[in-house]
Order: structure tokens, then C-alpha cells, then sequence
């Protein structure tokens, strides 16, 4: 029975952690591969997040007679009116849209400056774009999204075509997803 017991030696530490190690320098290049296929999904995601809300706005708009069709600026700077920390966004169209969203989510509504913002849009958002604000699910709340509307001049005779952009920028304010058309007045 002795015998028996000193043939079924078994590993001894030392050996265990120099495999572990072993095993530990082969996988790590195979981790960070996979770590970056992740955040290269995270990215994509978000991209495809900012697209649909660029098209989503783009096609809102099209169904608007054409008269109606303008800048955000234009139509919602007086969200900013009157509010200490936004004087720039009503005086001047570059700092409007570093301010400017039309897209809320409900847990984004409990910062009270956002709150105020859309209190203040969701009366004047209708006048706009014909409809009511709403928000939007949770995936949604790190985005903003700016409506820019120029007209197209080509002669002395009144425009009948404006190209208008639709800007959806990141959290950081990274310009995320841009779309741009052209829209013609049919008689």
C-alpha cells in the first residue's frame, strides 16, 4: 500500500503557479482583444443610437409644410430667455447649440436645469414641429440634438428650397451623428 501512495504524487506549488503564469501570459493578449471587440460594440451602439435620432428629426421634418420648416434657433432660443447661466445661448446661434436638446428622458428631468429647459420647450415645441414633445427611453440621455435650417438663395426670385442639418452630439459634446437634406416648397 505504500508503494501505491508514493506513485500518485501530486503538483507542488511552485509548478502550479508557474503554469498559472504560463497560461496567464498566453491569455492576455487574447483579453485585450476581447476587450476591445466590447467598446467597439459600446461605440458602435452608440453611433447607431445617434443616427436614428438625426433621421428620426430629419423625416418629423419633412412631413412640415415648408413654411414652418427653421432653425432651432429660431424657434426655441426663448428656452434660454431670461435664465442667468444661458444669456449667451439667446443672443447668439453657436452658443444656442452647445446648450440645446430637444431629446429628455425622464431620469435626465430630475436635474433641475434640464427640468427648466423642458418645461419651457414643451409649450413652444408644438408651435415648431406641429406636435408634442416627448421623451425618450434611458438609452437616449447622453445625446443632444440641434435642428440648423438655411435657405437656399440662388437668384433675386424668393427661395424655394433650404437645406436643413440635423446635429446629434455625445455627452462630452462630441458631434456624434450628422444628416443634411435638402427640401423643396411644391406648388
Amino acid at each position: 500500500m505504500s508503494k501505491f501512495i508514493h506513485k500518485l504524487r501530486g503538483f507542488t506549488l511552485v509548478e502550479i503557479l508557474v503554469v498559472l503564469f504560463l497560461v496567464g501570459l498566453v491569455a492576455l493578449p487574447f483579453t485585450n482583444m476581447f476587450l476591445f471587440g466590447v467598446q467597439g460594440s459600446h461605440d458602435n451602439a452608440e453611433h447607431v443610437l445617434a443616427y436614428n435620432l438625426a433621421r428620426e428629426k430629419l423625416e418629423e421634418i419633412k412631413g412640415l409644410p415648408f413654411e414652418v420648416i427653421k432653425s432651432d434657433y429660431e424657434n426655441f432660443r426663448e428656452v434660454f430667455q431670461d435664465r442667468q447661466k444661458y444669456d449667451e445661448a439667446y443672443y447668439n446661434e453657436a452658443s444656442f447649440e452647445k446648450y440645446f436638446s430637444d431629446v429628455f428622458t425622464d431620469r435626465s428631468l430630475n436635474d433641475g436645469e434640464l427640468k427648466t429647459t423642458f418645461t419651457r420647450l414643451k409649450q413652444i415645441y408644438p408651435k415648431g414641429y406641429l406636435k408634442p414633445l416627448q421623451t425618450y427611453p434611458e438609452d437616449y440621455r447622453n445625446f443632444r440634438r440641434v435642428v440648423k435650417a438655411e435657405q437656399i438663395s440662388e437668384s433675386a426670385m424668393p427661395s424655394k428650397m433650404k437645406k436643413v442639418s440635423v446635429f446629434v452630439y455625445d455627452g462630452d459634446g462630441k458631434k456624434t451623428a450628422e444628416i443634411a437634406t435638402f427640401i423643396g416648397q411644391h406648388k
